[in-house]
């Protein structure tokens, strides 16, 4: 992470003044941990991290927290790392061009900010942003949020209500089903035309029809599973927040002055040299020799020698490199499929609107009339985005069911966002500032059998000494979802270097590898079976910025 003025840094000095955050000199740490291990390698820890967005740059960190003396390099082939996490800054405006936050039910992306001392830097979304909206038929029409304003809500008829109401009566299904599917069996063909495909673009920019519920939102089916459905579930927990016995709903959580690039500048300042960017990994070979390992083949570089190799880019860039060697694992990533998403950003002065908008944002309902999938009310969101008299919306287009659109003209997508603009909110002129990104390969689609395809792949590459995946092509999308598999990851190699060390050395008078912790320790999760504890982000773009390009990282 680039930026400047992050406290509580503690280890931005760390390679060059060998000193661990405690204070303890390392030196003694890293040759008792290189004695331990050189009976199998003969030399300290080696990993290779290859890519650089959200999920590598974590895997990276939560390595070098629990072993600060191995040899960590991450490389990356943008110049720049972050993947989709990213940021344009002009006029006043600050644009996230991937995920503007987490929610802040997710433990882990909480616990690396406060490991990378970003506590004080975080900022929750503002309360104007609680309330939601659906575009359909020209109007912004309040997503209901209580009993009172759904029974009132002009969205569904009388009798598309009752049916809603009898979800509870649903029993649950017992295999996979896809979201639209899904909601129409819980709630009725209705509701499931009006909720289904802004349920998906908001997280995937994926399709209702083809977008498995259970890979894309395992925690609406455990709902289902575990407490009797969707609305019992909503009823408990109001009922446990009234009474005290449940905390708020999960918010969406961002960082002051600089987005959510403010978390990709922290890690890169803390990996420091060991970041190397502009280094496309064309190739993974086994290293020769009895020490084992890998050989990472960069373009026009020397090849990195590595004990472990973290793979954390998007699935096509994945199967290239496993494909000479692991044809199997390879095809399972090339099936893995990527939606393209457009970012278009516009800002106007608070007087040029007839109507200043409210509430997080919308999503758009078909068949209307648009081409763009939903706005962010960016600035009422997070107002330190926008001058004072300025408002900035972040329109999102494209997706799996308009690809094309990222094949605009610059100004015409603009004029498209623009055109959207002036329905709703009526600025007299054009927007004073703009900025359109395009992401290719923006965002995995998880088809019916990607769970299934994922422990396939998984399994596979479990039997293979040394290699690792992560990242938003396996276990979900989001920030927090990136952040949990980097951590699993991480895992598994320590795990790995420990189950290494010969026992009756590691219980000797020196402290083993498991004491080589002196501040964050990765939590150990699960190999596959990890429960998606954390709902989807509502930001559009769900790459909690872990990179699904192709080129960058995730």
């Amino acid at each position: 992470m680039r930026g400047s003025g992050v406290p509580g840094d503690p280890q931005s000095g760390q390679a060059r003044s060998g000193r661990t955050r405690s204070g303890r000199d390392r030196s003694g740490r890293e040759r008792d941990f290189r004695a331990r291990r050189g009976a199998v390698t003969g030399a300290r820890p080696r990993v290779a991290v290859v890519g650089a967005g959200i999920t590598g740059l974590t895997a990276a960190f939560e390595l070098l927290s629990a072993l600060p003396g191995a040899e960590v390099t991450v490389l990356e082939a943008e110049p720049v790392a972050g993947g989709k996490i990213a940021r344009h800054r002009a006029d006043g405006y600050t644009v996230d061009l991937g995920p503007n936050g987490f929610l802040d039910n997710g433990a882990d992306t909480r616990a690396l900010a406060d490991a990378l001392g970003l506590g004080p830097r975080l900022r929750p979304a503002a309360d104007a942003a609680r309330e939601r909206f659906l575009l359909r038929g020209g109007r912004l029409l309040p997503l209901p949020l209580g009993a009172a304003s759904f029974a009132a809500s002009p969205l569904l008829g009388p009798a598309a209500k009752a049916r809603v109401l009898a979800e509870p009566l649903v029993r649950p299904a017992a295999g996979e089903e896809t979201v639209h599917a899904f909601l129409t069996r819980r709630f009725g063909s209705r509701a499931a035309a009006l909720l289904a495909a802004p349920l998906v673009h908001g997280v995937t920019s994926g399709d209702p029809w083809t977008t498995s519920l259970d890979a894309a939102f395992p925690r609406i089916r455990a709902l289902e599973r575990d407490r009797g459905g969707l609305l019992l579930a909503a009823l408990r927990g109001r009922l446990l927040r009234a009474a005290g016995r449940a905390g708020p709903p999960p918010r969406l959580t961002g960082f002051a002055d600089g987005g959510m690039r403010v978390l990709v500048d922290a890690l890169t300042r803390r990996l420091g040299e060991r970041l190397l960017t502009g280094r496309p990994v064309t190739a993974l070979r086994p290293a020769p020799g009895p020490g084992g390992g890998w050989l990472v083949e960069t373009a026009g570089h020397e090849p990195v020698r590595a004990d472990h190799v973290v793979v954390t880019v998007p699935a096509p860039a994945a199967a290239r490199l496993l494909a000479p060697r692991l044809p199997g694992p390879a095809r399972i990533l090339t099936g893995v499929r990527y939606a393209p998403v457009r970012v278009v950003s516009v800002g106007y002065r608070r007087r040029d609107l007839a109507v200043l908008p409210r509430g997080f944002g919308y999503l758009t309902v078909p068949p209307e009339p648009t081409r763009i999938l939903g706005v962010v009310h960016a600035s009422v969101v997070f107002p330190d985005c926008a001058p004072p008299d300025g408002v900035l919306l972040r329109a999102f287009a494209g997706g799996a069911e308009d690809p094309g659109f990222a094949e605009l003209d610059a100004d015409e997508a603009v004029a498209v966002a623009h055109r959207d603009v002036t329905a709703l909110f009526g600025p007299a002129a054009g927007p004073e500032f703009r900025h359109d990104h395009v992401w290719p390969e923006a965002i995995p689609q998880y088809t019916p059998g990607h769970g299934a395809r994922v422990r396939a792949l998984l399994d596979a590459v479990a039997g293979v000494p040394g290699l690792h995946l992560a990242g938003a092509a396996y276990h979900g999308v989001a920030v927090n979802e990136c952040v949990r598999d980097a951590r699993r990851a991480a895992s598994e190699v320590l795990t790995a270097l420990r189950a290494a060390v010969p026992a009756p050395l590691s219980r000797g008078g020196a402290p083993g590898p498991r004491d080589d912790t002196p501040h964050h320790t990765p939590r150990p999760l699960p190999r596959h079976e990890e429960k998606q504890r954390d709902r989807h982000d509502p930001d559009p773009l769900r790459t909690d910025g872990t990179d699904r390009s192709g080129r960058r990282g995730r």
